[in-house]
């Protein structure tokens, strides 16, 4: 399967992950391995460090694409966008209150963490 899908077998397996998986060490349950788009937009933003945690915040107000999520450091600072496709299951489980974060891997991959609430 290619680094850009789930890592679970589709959504079904994703919304049943509060009773198959515990989270991990990392903060979060591991849900896609995949990478930074659109870093073009972000010129001026060093890209980030192997093991460096990364924010992923909902921009429903993008224009193109209101399923958007946004990589941002720590500091606020945006990296640029998860592609479109692979994440829209988790765009959506974001704005039902799930928390996700990234982190940078070698060679420019991020690794997705999910963070579910109690209820979804």
């Amino acid at each position: 399967m290619d680094r850009r899908h789930l890592l679970l077998a589709g959504g079904g397996a994703l919304a049943a992950l509060p009773l198959a998986a515990a989270p991990r060490a990392t903060g979060g349950i591991p849900v896609l391995e995949t990478y930074i788009a659109s870093r073009d937009r972000f010129p001026a933003a060093p890209p980030p460090r192997p093991g460096e945690r990364l924010r992923l915040r909902r921009d429903p107000a993008r224009g193109f694409d209101p399923r958007s999520v946004r990589v941002e450091r720590a500091s606020g600072e945006a990296l640029g966008y998860l592609p479109g496709q692979p994440v829209q299951i988790l765009a959506a489980l974001m704005d039902r209150g799930a928390e996700a974060h990234a982190l940078a891997e070698e060679g420019g991959g991020l690794r997705i963490y999910l963070h579910l609430p109690q209820a979804i």
